[in-house]
């Protein structure tokens, strides 16, 4: 099951009703804003409704606060489901302003995708870490917030509500035979069932650390807690220990630096989602802008993990404020499992406040498509070439192609790409003509300087259906014009060179004698 519409309606920043559609199969969705742009009242949006489903929340006090008399109490946000893209009917589920919680057949639904708890952004990743104790404790995190409503295997309860009913019994005024007896049976089964959780989570922490390359082990000490007398328990703590490079690492919270520390927290935080073990069919993860203080080479290995671990069974949403980040997860993932939206402010014309603005993020011919048709050539020829050279990109990273290297990539430019293609496909000749062609006009923003002229949209068109043609291009790497063979031809060509001017001296001087 996935979610294939959001609607938020004057929910926080979200000034009237703003819809976001995921296509009729749910993907994926990556989301890119700027500070400020409203992505916090989007992943709060999402957090509350999922929350709706294990208890009330408060909708009014989280109403958009500008917006005017007659429209108060109007808040809500509604989600539509559905079982597959082949299915013929769908679910609409709504909380608002009235009607705080999820009620009928769907609570079960919600209820239960919430339990998985797959909603973690920069925040959170610092609890694991910055803490004022000597030590790294984990008790608390898990035990009351991240595995609350995970189920003990052992006793098939969840394990926040044990844990109410240990602390429930050691406050009894009378601790008898009874309530004693209870209270280590209760202890003795909570402790199984940690511990058992504890593994699994310490398993996959380690996995997705070590796609991250650092060597880092992680293990989580759970002696278990212990009943020793009314109000009196003890060992409540899950300890972290990490070897680095093999060695024993004293309070690594001040070793390690940041950027290991938040690869940490995330290999973390997503076992622990892995690590439950529940079969509802919605399941969402909901990454907020995790990445802060990481640099490029340690972002990539968590598409990495989301692509073999999370994307073929939980249904992901990512936001972000980076665009190069939002441009290399759009380019990693593709558009056949995701969608990419932009959420920008806007200025109202006769209000002084600011109100997001979703626009789904075609691509870029799309784009020069569109202000073509609203003549405004000179937009339309800047997406052409941004599609062009995105294209090129593309292309030679897909087929490996050799490009020519520059110490700083920055310098890398679009004709670099292009005559790598050229040189190393069987691209057809027609095609390369018709895309030299274009280079020279609309590709090209120094070739023309009047953009009104009827023949500049006529360039405009025919560019654009040249672009489309390389975006599925049909031409693959050619295995005759690897490097080596290349190298080859050079070197026979210079050989024939050197060859061609021997003869041209020796006729040369040949004609010195004769004269």
């Amino acid at each position: 099951m996935r979610i294939t519409e959001i609607e938020i309606n004057n929910f926080r920043a979200f000034y009237g009703k703003h819809t976001i559609s995921l296509d009729k199969d749910g993907k994926n969705l990556m989301v890119y804003g700027e500070n400020g742009s409203g992505k916090s009242s989007f992943f709060l949006a999402l957090k509350t409704f999922f929350e709706s489903a294990a208890k009330p929340v408060n909708l009014q006090a989280l109403e958009n606060i500008f917006i005017p008399q007659k429209d108060k109490d109007t808040a809500s946000l509604k989600f539509v489901v559905k079982q597959d893209d082949k299915a013929s009917s769908s679910t609409t589920i709504e909380i608002n302003v009235k009607n705080n919680e999820i009620t009928g057949p769907e609570k079960l639904l919600i209820a239960d995708a919430n339990k998985i708890k797959g909603f973690f952004d920069y925040k959170s990743l610092l609890k694991t870490h910055l803490v004022e104790t000597k030590n790294v404790n984990l008790f608390d995190l898990l035990v009351f917030n991240i595995l609350a409503e995970q189920e003990n295997r052992v006793t098939t309860k969840q394990i926040g509500k044990e844990w109410e009913s240990i602390v429930y019994d050691s406050h009894e005024l009378r601790q008898g035979v009874h309530v004693r007896n209870r209270l280590r049976t209760n202890i003795a089964n909570f402790n199984l069932g940690v511990d058992e959780k504890i593994k699994a989570i310490e398993k996959d922490t380690n996995t997705f650390i070590q796609s991250f390359g650092y060597n880092i082990d992680v293990k989580f000490n759970y002696i278990g807690i212990s009943y020793h007398g009314r109000r009196d328990i003890r060992d409540k703590s899950i300890e972290v220990v990490i070897d680095f490079f093999k060695k024993p690492i004293a309070q690594h919270q001040h070793f390690l630096n940041e950027a290991r520390l938040s690869a940490l927290a995330i290999s973390l935080y997503l076992a622990t989602v892995k690590s439950n073990p529940s079969q509802g069919v919605l399941k969402t993860l909901v990454l907020d802008d995790l990445l802060i203080g990481l640099d490029m080479s340690n972002r990539l290995p968590l598409l990495d993990i989301i692509k073999n671990h999370f994307q073929d069974d939980f249904q992901i949403i990512m936001t972000t404020y980076d665009k190069v980040w939002f441009e290399l997860v759009k380019n990693y993932f593709g558009e056949s499992k995701w969608k990419y939206i932009d959420i920008f402010s806007k200025r109202l014309n006769d209000n002084n406040f600011e109100i997001p603005i979703i626009k789904q993020n075609t691509d870029y011919i799309e784009q020069a498509e569109h202000y073509l048709k609203e003549k405004d050539f000179k937009a339309s020829a800047v997406y052409v070439r941004s599609e062009f050279e995105k294209l090129v990109n593309n292309i030679c990273d897909k087929h490996n192609l050799l490009v020519k290297y520059k110490a700083n990539s920055k310098e890398l430019k679009s004709d670099d790409f292009w005559k790598a293609i050229k040189t190393q496909t069987n691209i057809d000749d027609a095609l390369i003509a018709e895309v030299e062609t274009c280079r020279g006009t609309v590709m090209n923003p120094f070739s023309h300087h009047d953009l009104t002229k009827p023949v500049f949209e006529a360039e405009l068109k025919k560019s654009i259906e040249v672009v489309k043609k390389l975006k599925t291009p049909p031409f693959s790497k050619d295995a005759s014009k690897t490097y080596e063979k290349l190298s080859l031809a050079i070197k026979d060509l210079e050989a024939k060179i050197v060859q061609k001017d021997d003869t041209i001296k020796q006729m040369s001087k040949k004609f010195s004698k004769t004269t």
